[in-house]
């Protein structure tokens, strides 16, 4: 995968051309094959392998992971960083990995295009402010960026096209006004972003945490440009496997589910535990999860609920109808 935009292709700074080196090295990686994945252990448990990205939407799993709670469902489980949910979906298909984590608008564009997925769980929601949504807020560095209509022009950083966050930032210009081609999207690692942001090598970028606190950090501030904004509360990224792959392993696939959903609870009833998580996977600071706002994790989820983002996918353009809503869901 490699840094391109909406419109005519732009020479790459060091910083984001360092940055698409890291994403070109993921995207080998999940292109590699593994025999490793979906095979049982001596203790009866099944291996599985699960892509994930490096934000606060995952800390559950960690939790989870480390709490024991797939173990007692007899999964061992290891994951794998990866770019986003472009990236994740061919691997699970490949059988790379056995389950992936992607926002639901990478799902929907992949089904519409026939690739065989189906969803486990919805994996996290949005919250009830566009102004401080933990797991997808456009920041800036830019005093001359005060409001929506101040980013004609601008360049934005997103970690991929044709998915979620690009929907995000549509979303949003359409009702200020303006259209995506108004703004130059930038494909850039969540985790680069504030360092991009600081340098002034993109003025605003869609972050998730504890990226997000980081870049309050440097000085950036947020936009009403969020998951939020979106819709309060709605749900906007889960876990999914290959139709393939529910169809040899149900009672796989079946306790996976089980496992994530005591996880999520988990998570939801303990976000000191949750936030403390972090510090399992990412460098930060000392201090500096106890600052990062937590995402909704309630697992119930079903097509009403997600239907409103299906909607705003067509609108977006990306997918031709909500169809492929109905085809996620199924078998």
């Amino acid at each position: 995968m490699s840094f391109f935009h909406r419109g005519r292709p732009r020479r790459l700074t060091p910083l984001i051309a360092g940055a698409a080196t890291a994403v070109l090295g993921l995207a080998a990686l999940t292109g590699c094959g593994s025999d490793a994945g979906g095979e049982v252990s001596a203790s009866g448990a099944a291996k599985v392998k699960l892509g994930v990205i490096p934000i606060i939407d995952i800390a559950p799993v960690k939790l989870g992971i480390s709490k024991g709670v797939f173990a007692r469902h007899k999964l061992t489980v290891t994951t794998q960083d990866a770019q986003g949910g472009a990236a994740i979906v061919p691997a699970v298909v490949s059988g790379d990995f056995q389950f992936g984590y992607s926002n639901l608008v990478s799902l929907l564009v992949a089904r519409e295009k026939g690739v065989p997925v189906t969803m486990v769980s919805v994996g996290a929601r949005a919250s009830e402010n566009a102004m401080k949504d933990g797991s997808g807020q456009l920041m800036t560095a830019d005093p001359g960026i005060a409001k929506v209509g101040d980013l004609k022009g601008k360049k934005i950083a997103i970690n991929t096209l044709k998915g979620i966050n690009e929907v995000a930032v549509a979303s949003v210009l359409q009702k200020n006004g303006l259209k995506t081609s108004d703004v130059t999207l930038v494909e850039v690692p969540i985790p680069n972003m504030p360092a991009a942001l600081k340098a002034g090598q993109v003025d605003a970028a869609m972050l998730s945490e504890p990226f997000i606190t980081i870049a309050q950090g440097q000085g950036a501030k947020p936009l009403p440009v969020s998951y939020a904004a979106m819709g309060a509360n709605l749900p906007f990224a889960g876990w999914f496997t290959s139709k393939q792959y529910a169809a040899k392993n149900p009672d796989v696939v079946k306790r996976f589910s089980a496992a994530l959903k005591e996880s999520l609870q988990y998570a939801q009833e303990h976000p000191d535990e949750a936030r403390a998580a972090l510090n399992g996977y990412l460098k930060l600071d000392p201090g500096l999860s106890d600052k990062v706002t937590l995402p909704g994790w309630n697992p119930e989820a079903g097509r009403t609920e997600i239907a409103p983002l299906a909607q705003l996918t067509v609108d977006t353009g990306l997918i031709g109808s909500t169809r492929p809503l109905d085809e996620l869901f199924a078998r």
